[in-house]
């Protein structure tokens, strides 16, 4: 969802809020692979009987969504805007220099459960970011291994959802990604690394996301998608899902009070702590749920995109897979997009006319293929022998103080 950032900032309303609004998201390198972009010459209890509540009229749904949706958007686009004028495309180095905070500052509450935040780290580039990990993350973490293999982060991109299964389509088929390989992912890119970590095939996916469109299509979107999405992985999603994705997968999201801060998701308690974090990464108020933010692990939060577009994994590398021209972007250094393939099959104003909602049944089919032809192409300049180290030796984690 958080396409709805980015559509915002590249086609603006006639009015822009929060004009003097100064915040500043989370800037991270990432792999220097070949890219083909044109530029290269991250507790929601929203339950599913929502969907089945009385909602407001269309004329109150649409002012409300309107009002909501206004009010975020301007917000979010002022976010987008900063983090795509000030992130160093040359900066490659996934482990940015972070410094642990005083002991004082550490959450503690007089309990001395797992449960409690062990370690608060500071972005040493950008102070504003904090890291935090409960102990039992830490402790998950150290036993274990870092791959030398490159990871693959998937961004934000609403309803275009398909655009990234195609893409997964190809990686996994063709070697890219396998068992292991570190994912992460923001709102619809959080989605496809929790379908893929937990085993579902692109096609299963595909056929799921197809039934989200079309009840999106017959009843609307605005105060009731979070219910919907709910209800298909609470369908769709293996048991031992959270199991499958814990150290795999990391879900962006982001806290709002009492600052903006992007929180890094990896380790899931349960799957409906999995779903939770899903959809907390998905949340634009009016479009989600009728309510302002959602809540995730007793904190206020929203769409992981407002400050991890494209989020890091924990390989070593990094792999971007962004749904939307990065040239239209003005940012380097992704390395799968819709400016991969030089046939210009759809236009940038299509794609974030359907990511805001879907499109219709043709053409969200037509998005898996432009993926997984997207993503064809990069493969043409990114031989999987040559990206892929099998057997590669593992390198333990090491706590960054």
């Amino acid at each position: 969802m958080a396409s709805l950032f980015i559509s915002h900032t590249l086609f603006p309303s006639k009015s822009r809020l929060f004009r003097g609004l100064t915040l500043y998201p989370h800037r991270h390198g990432f792999a220097s692979f070949t890219n083909c972009s044109k530029n290269n010459n991250n507790l929601t209890t929203p339950p599913s009987q929502d969907r089945d509540k009385k909602l407001p009229s269309s004329k109150e749904k649409l002012s409300f969504a309107a009002a909501t949706g206004e009010l975020f958007l301007g917000i979010a686009s002022k976010l987008i805007k900063n983090r795509l004028n000030n992130e160093d495309s040359t900066s490659l180095v996934f482990l940015r220099p972070r410094k642990r905070i005083n002991e004082s500052e550490v959450e503690n509450n007089g309990n001395n459960d797992k449960e409690r935040i062990g370690l608060v780290m500071k972005d040493e580039i950008e102070p504003e970011v904090i890291w935090e990990q409960r102990v039992k993350d830490i402790e998950a973490e150290n036993e274990r291994r870092v791959v030398t293999s490159p990871g693959f982060s998937f961004s934000g991109g609403g309803f275009l959802l398909p655009y990234h299964l195609g893409v997964a389509q190809f990686l996994i088929e063709k070697g890219y990604i396998q068992e292991t390989t570190p994912l992460a992912g923001s709102s619809a890119g959080a989605i496809v690394c929790a379908v893929i970590a937990s085993g579902a095939t692109m096609d299963l996916a595909l056929k799921v996301a197809k039934i989200l469109a079309d009840d999106c299509r017959r009843k609307g979107t605005a105060l009731r998608l979070g219910a919907v999405l709910r209800d298909l992985l609470n369908e769709y999603l293996p048991p031992d899902s959270h199991t499958r994705c814990n150290g795999r997968i990391r879900v962006a999201i982001t806290q709002i009070l009492w600052r903006p801060r992007g929180l890094l998701v990896d380790q899931f308690d349960s799957r409906e702590d999995l779903i939770n974090a899903v959809i907390t990464s998905s949340f634009i108020p009016g479009y989600v749920a009728a309510r302002p933010a959602a809540i995730f692990r007793n904190r206020l939060c929203l769409d992981g995109g407002l400050t991890f577009f494209m989020p890091p994994t924990s390989a070593s590398k990094t792999v971007r897979v962004c749904a939307f021209p990065a040239s239209r972007m003005g940012v380097e250094g992704i390395g799968i997009s819709p400016d991969c393939n030089p046939e210009n099959r759809v236009t940038g104003r299509e794609l974030f006319s359907w990511a805001r909602e879907p499109a219709d049944e043709e053409n969200f089919e037509r998005l898996f293929e432009l993926g997984y032809l997207d993503a064809a192409v990069w493969g043409e300049q990114n031989p999987v022998e040559d990206i892929v180290v099998d057997e590669s030796p593992l390198v333990e984690n090491v706590s960054t103080t």
